[in-house]
């Protein structure tokens, strides 16, 4: 149970710095924030996969070769991590979205 309440709060942090990342990027026009807010989005897609492949690996394929668990890990951290980069780019274009019409009205 501490393993999960872990690797939950590192997916949190990592999720929210990613936003806030993003937010930055979009309001400042900076790359690097950008950057930074991809990298983060994919870090905490890895470490829930991680920890999801591991604890359910274990159960059910217990005889898995190291090949195959590290090709499952490998896609589900990729698909994860860009499906919250994703989510996290289109929640701060719903953010910004107010800033920018009463930019364009003036």
């Amino acid at each position: 149970m501490l393993n999960f309440l872990l690797i939950a709060a590192v997916v949190y942090l990592l999720y929210t710095w990613g936003v806030r990342l993003q937010m930055r990027a979009q309001l400042f026009g900076q790359a690097w924030s950008a950057l930074l807010g991809y990298a983060c989005s994919l870090a905490a897609g890895t470490a829930a996969s991680l920890f999801v492949t591991m604890s359910v690996m274990e159960r059910l394929w217990p005889d898995a070769s190291v090949l195959a668990v590290s090709f499952i890990s490998t896609v589900l951290s990729a698909m994860l991590g860009e499906y919250l980069h994703a989510r996290s780019f289109r929640l701060s274009l719903l953010m910004i979205a107010p800033l920018r019409s009463k930019e364009s009205k003036r």
